[in-house]
């Protein structure tokens, strides 16, 4: 008898939990749930699809807080602009020098501080980035009527005022 091979796992895609009818039961636990889950399936099909065009959602990030000002930015501006700390950015700032995506040069008679500027193939890459960016929100926003993402906007600028005040 011959030997029969194994039949490969099927892996059904499971929800997360959080998506169930009965959780909603305890509405702040599935809202602050939600929210995270959501961003971070967001956050890896955005770096997916970023990483098909030869980038990532970190650099996405980075370049694009960097562009938002014409002239130069700080470490720690840009790093606030994306919602980090300073340190926690270095390493991909060098790589992105070394990379031709930026130039930092001292910043006045502070040799600890650098100010950092896009490079001509800095910007060409936020462009690039920036239509994807563009094609995966509005997938993501697909359907969502105007007036639920007010609202949305209007509670989530009360919950970031809320974490705010929390920090002082």
């Amino acid at each position: 008898m011959p030997d029969a091979k194994p039949k490969p796992l099927q892996r059904e895609t499971i929800v997360p939990k959080i998506f169930d009818d009965d959780y909603d039961s305890q509405r702040l636990i599935a809202a602050t749930r939600r929210i995270m889950l959501v961003g971070r399936r967001y956050r890896r099909g955005l770096d997916q699809a970023l990483k098909e065009i030869g980038h990532s959602q970190m650099r996405w990030e980075i370049l694009h807080a960097i562009s938002f000002e014409t002239g130069e930015s700080t470490l720690m501006e840009v790093a606030a602009r994306i919602g980090v700390e300073g340190p926690s950015i270095v390493g991909a700032m060098e790589k992105l020098e070394i990379g031709g995506f930026i130039e930092r040069r001292q910043h006045g008679n502070d040799r600890r501080s650098r100010l950092i500027s896009l490079t001509d193939k800095g910007r060409e890459a936020v462009a690039a980035m920036a239509q994807v960016v563009q094609q995966k929100r509005e997938a993501l926003w697909r359907d969502v009527p105007d007036v639920d993402l007010d609202a949305m906007l209007r509670v989530l600028s009360q919950l970031r005022k809320n974490l705010w005040d929390a920090d002082d």
